[in-house]
Formats: C-alpha cells, sequence, structure tokens
C-alpha cells in the first residue's frame, strides 16, 4: 500500500538565497495549495541529517533552489543524493531542480529537467510550471509590490503610511507646537529633516487632538531668491496685514480653523535671498504673532551661525528640535516596517550589514533609502 506524503514538496535551499525563497516563492506556493516543508521549519535540537532525510521521506518531491551559494554548501550535496536515492523505487522522479542564478551543475543535476528561474522575468512562469508539474492550480501571481523607499528624495506628505523610526521626534515637534507656534527643525544634510515634517509632523498634526477642533490648512514655501514674492503667493494674499492673509488663507479650505506654514531649507535665506532676506524674515516675525497661524522652518545645521545671527534667532532659539541620525533601533524600524507594509522581505543579514554601516552616521539616510530601491 502507497503512503500518501503529508507534503507536496520539500524546498532546500542555500540562506544565501533565502530573501527571494520565502519573500517570493513561498507566497506563490501557498496561493496555489502546495503543501510545503523546509528547512526553516525542522525542530529545534535535532539533528540536521535525521531532519532531511524525515521531510524528503514526507515530500511527493524535493525542489533544489540551486545557485553558487547552495552548490557550495557540503550538506547540500548529501540533500540532493538522499533526494534522489528515494526515487529509485519511485513511479516520479522526485527531484526538481530549480536553478535560480547561473552556476554550473554537476552531472547528476544537469541531467534533469531543470526550471529555469534566474531571470526575474522568468521566475514567475518557473513558478506555473512548477505548480502544473505537482497538479496545483496555477497561482493568480500577485504583481510586483511597490517600492517602499523613496530613494533620495525625501519623504512627502503622501508616504506619511511608510515613514518609520520617527516616533519620539514627531511627538516633540507636536508638544513644542503646541506651546510655541513657531519652531525650527534643524540638523545635518541628509538627516531626514524635510522628511519628519511632511511624512511625520502633517500628518499627525491632522489626527492629533490636542490643538483643539477645527482643520489644518498647511501651506509649504521654499525661499528661493524672492522670498518675499513667495512668500504672498502662498499665502494667496497681500502681506501688508498678517492678520487678514492668514483670515483669507484659511478661508480656502472648508473647516480649517489653524495654518501651518513650512518654509523648508530655509537656509536659502542667507545663500540665495539677498536683500529680500531681512524683510522675509520679519514677515515671518509678524506670522508668528498672528492668532490660529504656526510656522516651523527646516534649516541645516551648517547655517547655525548664520541663523543664530538672524532676525528670528531669538524667537526661536528655545524652540527648535536638533534632527540627529536615526540610532540602530530607528533605523531597523524605517528599513523593515515599510517593507512588512508591502510583504516585501528583507533579508536579515542585508539589514544586519546597514544597519552596522548607517546607524549614528549623519547624511547617509537619502544613501541607505536609495541602496533599498536598487535591491
Amino acid at each position: 500500500m502507497v503512503q500518501t506524503a503529508q507534503y507536496d514538496l520539500f524546498i532546500s535551499y542555500a540562506d544565501a538565497d533565502r530573501a527571494w525563497v520565502e519573500g517570493y516563492l513561498l507566497d506563490s506556493l501557498k496561493q496555489a495549495g502546495v503543501r510545503y516543508h523546509s528547512e526553516a521549519a525542522f525542530a529545534l535540537g535535532t539533528v540536521r541529517l535525521l531532519e532531511f532525510e524525515r521531510a524528503i521521506e514526507q515530500s511527493d518531491r524535493t525542489l533544489l533552489v540551486l545557485s553558487p551559494a547552495y552548490l557550495a554548501d557540503g550538506f547540500n550535496q548529501f540533500d540532493q543524493l538522499l533526494a534522489q536515492s528515494y526515487g529509485l523505487n519511485s513511479a516520479t522522479w522526485p527531484v526538481i531542480p530549480l536553478v535560480l542564478h547561473p552556476v554550473k551543475l554537476p552531472p547528476r543535476l544537469s541531467v534533469l529537467v531543470k526550471l529555469d528561474a534566474t531571470n526575474p522575468d522568468e521566475q514567475e512562469e518557473a513558478i506555473k510550471r512548477l505548480c502544473a508539474d505537482l497538479k496545483r492550480p496555477v497561482p493568480a501571481l500577485s504583481p510586483k509590490p511597490p517600492c517602499p523607499y523613496p530613494g533620495m528624495i525625501p519623504f512627502s506628505v503622501d508616504d506619511s503610511d511608510r515613514f518609520f523610526g520617527r516616533d519620539e521626534e514627531i511627538e516633540e515637534l507636536l508638544e513644542c507646537l503646541r506651546l510655541h507656534p513657531f519652531m525650527t527643525a534643524i540638523g545635518p544634510s541628509g538627516s531626514g529633516k524635510s522628511s519628519l515634517v511632511f511624512a511625520g509632523l502633517i500628518p499627525a498634526l491632522r489626527r492629533s487632538g490636542r490643538f483643539g477642533s477645527g482643520e489644518w490648512l498647511v501651506r509649504t514655501m521654499r525661499p528661493g531668491e524672492t522670498p518675499l514674492a513667495v512668500l504672498k503667493t502662498t499665502l494667496g494674499s497681500d502681506l501688508a496685514n498678517p492678520t487678514l492673509a492668514v483670515t483669507e488663507a484659511l478661508a480656502t479650505q472648508p473647516h480649517a480653523q489653524r495654518l501651518l506654514l513650512v518654509v523648508d531649507q530655509f537656509e536659502e535665506v542667507f545663500t540665495l535671498a539677498g536683500q529680500e532676506a531681512v524683510p522675509f524674515q520679519q514677515a515671518l516675525l509678524h506670522l508668528a504673532e498672528t492668532p490660529n497661524c504656526y510656522l516651523i522652518l527646516t534649516v541645516r545645521a551648517d547655517f547655525y551661525p548664520e541663523l543664530m545671527g538672524s532676525p528670528l534667532w531669538q524667537k526661536i532659539k528655545s524652540h527648535r528640535l536638533e534632527v540627529v541620525p536615526l540610532d540602530e533601533a530607528g533605523l531597523r524600524e524605517a528599513i523593515l516596517k515599510p517593507a512588512e507594509d508591502v510583504g516585501v522581505f528583507v533579508e536579515p543579514a542585508l539589514l544586519e550589514r546597514l544597519i552596522a554601516d548607517a546607524a549614528g552616521e549623519p547624511g547617509v539616510l537619502p544613501l541607505i533609502q536609495e541602496t533599498l530601491v536598487l535591491l
């Protein structure tokens, strides 16, 4: 009497290929209803050799995910031979080679019909063939998930659902702004000041009830060469009467009770604005005294001397958040959480390497984001 196997497939793969197997292959097999088993499910504290033998015995077929890393592991050679030996008395040959990365195969594997997954464009077809061979429904493979990282550009308000690692700073900004309507976020280039304000603070303000009822109207600007003209355009009103300017701006959005003006890259006042620099700063001071108007500036830390010598300093010197590079915990959250939310697997070794290289380092956050985009 033939015993029914507990699993359709035992999957043998190298640790270096875990990201693709666990982040793509297993999800597709699950959709198709394939009963699979892998080394990841081996019982702790047991002899690995016996676990391999038991897994192969309990599975109809064995899928070998082949790559240079797989063939370099001498233990996997035993795995291949063991799986093939169980096919000697079987009507169905039990070993299915899937080539994930180009590699020269030993004769015992090169003679077998293989699935080619070396090209990302062919991986979906390889999985469909595998499911058909296992007599399982071909899975409706999910489209490639969106990249959860912005790359070199800062996070925007629309990216709030993938912005992580700055909860403490967001809370500090909220409380500081509640107590004082004019403040600044200052930090090194690439530290994430703009991202913190746009993807962190602004969505948090809209959710928060600590400022009372009514909605926020958010207007943003960069000073550029003519900051006064930009400010007038941003508010949509003459600056001669700040109270009227704020009132008219709020009237453009139903239910708006408070205005938040974000002046991003404020250092342009010192580098580009010329004669408009001082009048622009005076206009900001007048707005800061206007009811229902809140202001936040983002400034690069290398412009601290200019900021300290500006007309704004007395107003903001005690009301600033210094944005420091993400620590290890924050960086781990910033990398893992966006990926988890879209079902993307981040290889643990890669994660630890990125954290070791970048935690606490100024200016590296955009480079980390771009690295993750390219992977």
